[in-house]
């Protein structure tokens, strides 16, 4: 059975948990506490496991999640649309990731569009055009589904595209041997 750990990370009440908690098809909960350290859950599909690490936000936590993100598949960075620092918040992970995990999907969730938004900040359109963004809503769980439907997706095809790249090297090193082998 394969295996994807996928690593959910951001800032403190950026709505990680509620994202969590809205794919498991539970009611919003308004007065949720702040993840310790790390939660865990996991979902089998296709005869793979997919393990969520939903990650504290709080700085004391933040040395914990840069470990634990070493082994991660995926990243889903996530942050509050209508937070005021939002662009600060996305920048800090983008750099946190990019300076500790040298190949990882990454991809970053705008959580909280239920909300009315305080101004549109055109820094993050900049900042994120590199990446597969989403826009989602804990809440009424606008897109959660969505947004978790593609991950498995594009984790299943690319790990198929994966296999075969590296099946591929084996294949020509047997028929490169077994032709010197014939000679």
């Amino acid at each position: 059975m394969k295996n994807f750990r996928i690593y959910l990370v951001g800032e403190s009440n950026s709505g990680k948990s509620s994202i969590i908690n809205a794919l498991k098809n539970k009611p919003f909960n308004f007065n949720i506490s702040q993840t310790i350290g790390v939660d865990y859950w996991s979902f089998t599909k296709n005869q793979t496991k997919f393990e969520i690490y939903d990650t504290s936000g709080l700085k004391k936590f933040e040395q914990a999640t840069i470990l634990g993100m070493k082994s991660a598949n995926l990243i889903i960075i996530c942050f509050d649309l209508c937070s005021s620092t939002a662009y600060q918040d996305v920048e800090k992970w983008l750099n946190i990731v990019l300076t500790h995990k040298s190949v990882t999907q990454t991809i970053i969730i705008g959580n909280k569009m239920d909300k009315q938004l305080q101004k549109k900040n055109e820094n993050i359109r900049h900042l994120i055009q590199n990446y597969s963004f989403y826009k989602t809503s804990a809440l009424n769980s606008k897109s959660v589904k969505k947004v978790f439907e593609d991950i498995v997706q594009n984790l299943l095809i690319t790990s198929q595209i994966v296999d075969r790249v590296e099946i591929s090297p084996m294949l020509v090193q047997v028929q490169k041997r077994n032709w010197l082998c014939l000679c």
